[in-house]
């Protein structure tokens, strides 16, 4: 065992004294505006263009979000698959062009532009296009924090090499957790929300450490009931906006609508022309793209110029506010780790 020295425990110390003032730093430092010309350039040259990243200078610790295209010759590569890809994260998409659909957990979901797909952790998934021109989707994924937590794992059929479980081809869709409880491939279950819930004892006895223990070991069985009750796909159309201070708001992926998110929040906001937002602040991070639309936004006192195709990273507790300068409705997508600050209070 390596024992720290005393100067070293004192270091350690004023880390914890010094991170707050630190953080202001680094929140101030941290770039806010990714312009869509920058975003464009670079997907001629590669397919899948990280936007918002921490390994990219950005203060963001909870999700990342990026941009994948997919010519119309890529989609053969991917027609033999028969599982494609899953990861013990979150992820949200957003299709921006093109139509299709994507097969999650051996189930079929049609989609076009404007629709979102909520994925479930660790459903095996994969996306076609049927579009026959260039397929554009955004995408919100909890990468970081699962990294930083040491709980991160990709697993791709093309890189079998790479995996970490015992589960092997389409033997693997029939659990979502290692461990949980086994439904056929693509099997949805209704989950008996009652179930779930304390008993509410007549006593007003505390559980048992014996009954505690025991409903720990069933965490990955339920969970596993959980995940595979979830929603999984939005339909743009179907949206419903509603009026409230900070504009024409729709909550696209959230928990309290369906969708088994424990970190992510995904809602599209609107902005008339001449219009703005209501300016307001939070303990969380959020990133919105400009779907369309023109105008700028007041962020910490500075002023962002913005348009189509834009994003925008606003730093934690930091005073922000919209303002649409253009002839048309503004529209952003907006995703957030608001779902994960309720998680921890």
């Amino acid at each position: 065992m390596v024992m720290a020295r005393k100067e070293d425990h004192l270091r350690m110390r004023m880390e914890h004294i010094r991170f707050g003032k630190e953080e202001l730093e680094r929140r101030r430092k941290s770039p806010v505006l990714a312009r869509a010309e920058e975003i464009e350039a670079q997907l001629k040259d590669h397919n899948h263009v990280y936007i918002v990243d921490p390994r990219l200078g950005f203060n963001q610790r909870t999700f990342r979000f990026w941009i994948n295209r997919r010519s119309v010759g890529e989609e053969m590569e991917f027609s033999g698959w028969k599982l494609g890809h899953r990861h013990t994260v979150e992820a949200v998409i957003y299709i921006l062009k093109g139509h299709g659909y994507s097969v999650i957990d051996g189930i079929k979901y049609p989609w076009e532009a404007g629709d979102l797909i909520c994925v479930p952790v660790f459903a095996w998934h994969r996306h076609h296009n049927e579009s026959g021109d260039e397929l554009l989707y955004l995408a919100a994924t909890t990468g970081p924090f699962s990294m930083a937590m040491g709980i991160a794992i990709y697993e791709e059929e093309k890189y079998p090499e790479y995996w970490i479980f015992a589960q092997k081809g389409e033997e693997a869709m029939k659990t979502l957790i290692p461990g949980g409880a086994e439904a056929p491939p693509g099997g949805r279950v209704k989950l008996d929300a009652g179930k779930w819930k304390p008993e509410k004892r007549s006593n007003g006895e505390e559980p048992t450490s014996a009954e505690l223990y025991y409903e720990q070991l069933a965490y990955a069985e339920n969970e596993e009931k959980r995940r595979r009750a979830g929603k999984v796909l939005v339909k743009g159309k179907e949206l419903r906006f509603g009026s409230t201070p900070m504009g024409r708001v729709a909550y696209a992926v959230e928990p309290r609508l369906g969708y088994h998110v424990k970190l992510l929040s995904t809602l599209l906001a609107e902005i008339p022309p001449g219009k703005r937002s209501g300016a307001h602040r939070h303990i969380y991070e959020e990133t919105n793209y400009i779907i369309s639309g023109e105008g700028y936004s007041i962020i910490e006192d500075r002023r962002y110029e913005w348009k189509k195709g834009d994003t925008l990273v606003i730093p934690v507790f930091a005073w922000h506010q919209h303002f649409n300068t253009g002839r048309e409705t503004a529209r952003l997508l907006v995703h957030s780790s608001r779902v994960a600050m309720e998680s921890t209070g």
